[in-house]
């Protein structure tokens, strides 16, 4: 003990020598299992080395956000840690180089980090101990406000919505984003179109509106039919079941494929309005041959007014995109007065996944540069220059950051405010194997844009499509 005191004695008499009366920084931040590092000069505030080398190799697709604001981030890292290298792979096709790396069965050859999920999701890959789990960093400090944790400052909901497996959190994600029907503010304008219903019916009243002065409502692409889920999909089912009492079991129910799935109430009218309106004429001639840029290009040269699709738009399609050129946002109100919630599809984007069977430091590392990506400046460039909502709360808060967002983007925080929408994102937390899932969910893509041409009753497929499902379901419990 006397040893111990002595020792203890003399690191403080070097801490008063050395003028610094503050914490070491090689001390374990509070909330992090981060190491204790046994000597300041060695290490960062991390409790990382300062002198051991290490390559991170980072697979990085390359979507509507581009690559631009991820450069960025990492310019700033290794200024900040020289001895870490950061190796990117970027290709728009990374989920086949991917799969094509899990396939091969390499751990060296696997990316220590990518930053979306490969063909087939992530559930089965967790629960095979592939993936390592990130729970951690939201216990972190945040690099640029060391006295918050992560979770401390993020956007309200983000940290909950975050999907479980097996209760763990195996993604992290860097950017929010927000679905919903996105339109030509000044076209609206011009017409005098309702910018905001609050109902059903005053929904319905502005696509006649619209239909009656010679432009298509409604696009999205019929090639990529999942597009309409960012308008008319499960946020609307969650809508319903909240509307009808009993949305924390519906919740649960569609998390871990509780039947009915496909032919439950809410399902069930959620695709009933959706192929009325297509009975109407209120989606754009042509769209089952569409692909997302074509369809977004439609909303730009004012064939269609409006377009189902994310706040990556403003980003994507900003070369086609005129200067003047305004985005505003709405919601599909499903409800029938103010006083029940709008629900709106709320979507996390810009994943970040860490392979599990990497050395324990690269794995440190990596999580060392997502908490990176959430700090402010990164946080507002890739805001300002790639149209990703952000996770930080502080940066929406403040009005001269936000001032600073895209358009797209403004006007999606504005609709929230002054809706007092619900935001939610839908996530399975169960992994379904059996081949007849995909066959069902084959069959619902199939008909998606019949559902929309109005060419197609949507009940006899739902009820197909529930039937593969049980199947899918038996055949799991077998094995």
């Amino acid at each position: 003990m006397s040893t111990g005191a002595a020792a203890v004695l003399s690191l403080t008499m070097l801490a008063a020598c050395s003028g610094n009366n503050g914490p070491s920084p090689s001390a374990t931040p509070a909330g992090s299992d981060k190491p204790s590092a046994p000597a300041e000069a060695e290490v960062y505030e991390n409790g990382l080395s300062k002198t051991e080398k290490v390559t991170l190799k980072v697979g990085f697709f390359v979507g509507g956000y581009g690559r631009e604001w991820f450069d960025y981030a990492v310019d700033s890292f290794t200024a900040k840690y020289p001895n870490v290298k950061v190796d990117i792979t970027a290709s728009a096709d990374m989920k086949t180089i991917l799969s094509t790396k899990i396939s091969a069965g390499n751990d060296n050859d696997m990316f220590d980090l990518f930053n979306t999920e490969p063909s087939g999701g992530i559930i089965g890959l967790a629960e095979a101990g592939k993936l390592e789990p990130m729970d951690d960093i939201w216990d972190f400090p945040l690099p640029d406000v060391p006295d918050k944790k992560v979770k401390d400052l993020m956007m309200p909901g983000m940290y909950e919505s975050t999907p479980l497996i097996n209760g763990k959190r195996y993604e992290f994600t860097t950017a929010s984003s927000f679905g919903g029907l996105f339109f030509n503010k000044k076209l609206f304008e011009e017409h005098g179109w309702n910018q905001n219903p609050n109902t059903w019916e005053e929904f319905k009243a502005l696509l006649a509106d619209i239909k009656a002065d010679g432009i298509a409502p409604i696009t999205f692409p019929g090639i990529h039919p999942s597009y309409h889920n960012w308008a008319f999909g499960t946020a609307k089912n969650f809508e319903l079941a909240d509307i009808n009492g009993h949305v924390e079991e519906f919740i649960d129910n569609y998390r871990t494929y509780g039947l009915p799935q496909y032919t439950n109430p809410e399902t069930v009218e959620t695709w009933t309005r959706f192929y009325e309106l297509g009975k109407l004429g209120y989606f754009a001639e042509g769209l089952p041959a569409l692909n997302h840029t074509q369809s977004q290009m439609q909303v730009i040269q004012g064939q269609a007014a409006m377009v189902s699709t994310g706040t990556h738009v403003e980003n994507e399609m900003k070369e086609a995109t005129p200067a003047d050129f305004d985005w505003g946002y709405m919601a599909v109100p499903f409800r029938d007065n103010t006083d029940q919630k709008l629900w709106i599809r709320s979507g996390t984007s810009n994943f970040n996944y860490i392979w599990a069977a990497k050395p324990e430091l690269n794995k440190k590392w990596a999580k060392e540069l997502i908490a990176w990506l959430v700090t402010l400046d990164n946080q507002q460039f890739a805001a300002e220059k790639a149209g990703a909502l952000p996770m930080r709360k502080d940066l929406t808060d403040d009005p001269a950051k936000a001032a600073n967002l895209s358009s797209s983007a403004q006007s999606v925080l504005k609709y929230i405010a002054d809706n007092d929408a619900q935001t939610f994102k839908a996530s399975r937390s169960i992994n379904i194997s059996d081949p007849n899932l995909a066959q069902a969910e084959k069959l619902m893509n199939e008909n998606i844009a019949k559902f929309a041409m109005g060419m197609q009753d949507p009940k006899p497929i739902l009820e197909q499509a529930e039937e593969l499902l049980k199947k899918a379901l038996e055949a799991e419990k077998k094995n």
